[in-house]
């Protein structure tokens, strides 16, 4: 498809010339990685000595996705790991639809508002735990629509920054509710599952409250807490440990070196923008944040449906056709259909 990715490289393109890197902390210490709409594998170990020489970079060679480092280094441009000289990194999170256990989500080929619908009340389990539990505070967490399936969660304070790979784990192993056991809950007569409490207690009651409230009263109004009663709490392990859990890709979160998607960005399979969300902004709905993510708004592509498109609606936009079926559709819309295989441009 050589026309349509020189067109998607001219659409790029004059988007990277107003990019906005104000986003990209520490841009000196960091490594970035690229690919290439017409070439496989990933280009990294590149380094940057400010905003502008990165933009002329990318102007310059149009990738299609581009990457930096939730780390720091003393030499970012170094390809052995063990000699960049690795100074911290940001605790990063990564929410992904397609990984989430919802209805929503489970076998969805093209991105549908209400997987990410689902993925957002994810982030919003995960900014709990941070707030409530971890102590972050709401201006030190960076929320990012991740331009496809998810959102990405950033802390970048030098507290975090130094924390080991297995420290990282503690973490992840917490939001997991990795080995949780309400028992643990229970400490001599005196129960910490209280809808008052902060933290784990407090949304443990509220859980019980909604599957069995009788045991919530049961466990309120006594002074002892007896074996019946903590059977019966053990009971509802596996099923609050699954309502509580934030389903994060652990990996990217323990990882010290990993590669995250850049602020700014255009996400290569879909033409959308890596945006920065506020939690109101979260609140609002994926409309709302899809809305604040589509760039090439202007004109329209005619496109060959490939095979029949499985969602009523792309992107927001209600989209019709059988197998190559004829349409017209927003720029935007047949970028992300063509890229991902469900069209073709025609001439």
């Amino acid at each position: 498809m050589p026309g349509f990715i020189e067109l998607v490289r001219v659409l790029f393109r004059n988007y990277y010339r107003g990019i906005d890197l104000s986003e990209v902390s520490d841009l000196e210490r960091r490594e970035f990685g690229f690919q290439f709409l017409d070439k496989e594998g990933m280009i990294r170990h590149i380094g940057f000595r400010g905003s502008d020489e990165l933009r002329r970079y990318i102007i310059n060679n149009v990738p299609s996705h581009i990457y930096y480092s939730a780390a720091l280094y003393g030499n970012p441009t170094n390809q052995d790991m063990d000699a960049k000289d690795w100074l911290g990194a940001d605790l990063v999170f990564d929410i992904d639809g397609d990984h989430l256990p919802t209805p929503n989500c489970q076998g969805v080929e093209l991105m549908t508002l209400e997987c990410l619908g689902d993925a957002a009340e994810e982030v919003g389990k995960l900014l709990d735990f941070l707030i409530e539990d971890f102590g972050f505070s709401d201006s030190s967490i960076k929320i990012f629509f991740s331009g496809h399936r998810g959102y990405h969660v950033h802390i970048e304070l030098p507290d975090v920054r130094g924390l080991t790979d297995e420290e990282r784990r503690e973490i992840v192993d917490y939001l997991l509710l990795r080995g949780f056991d309400i028992e643990h809950l229970i400490r001599g007569n005196a129960s910490l599952i209280d809808a008052r409490l902060r933290g784990i207690g407090g949304r443990l009651a509220s859980v019980i409250h909604e599957v069995d409230p009788e045991l919530l009263n049961e466990l309120s109004g006594r002074k002892r807490v007896g074996k019946y009663l903590v059977r019966k709490l053990s009971s509802l392990n596996a099923m609050i440990s699954e309502r509580l859990s934030v389903h994060i890709d652990e990996v990217v979160t323990m990882d010290i070196h990993r590669l995250i998607r850049m602020p700014n960005s255009l996400h290569g399979k879909t033409g959308l923008k890596v945006i920065r969300i506020s939690p109101s902004e979260l609140e609002r709905g994926v409309e709302f944040i899809i809305d604040k993510a589509v760039q090439f708004r202007k004109g329209s592509l005619t496109i060959r449906l490939a095979r029949k498109v499985p969602v009523r609606r792309v992107l927001g936009e209600e989209i019709n056709g059988d197998e190559g079926s004829i349409i017209k559709v927003p720029t935007y819309i047949g970028l992300y259909l063509v890229i991902n295989g469900w069209g073709e441009l025609v001439d």
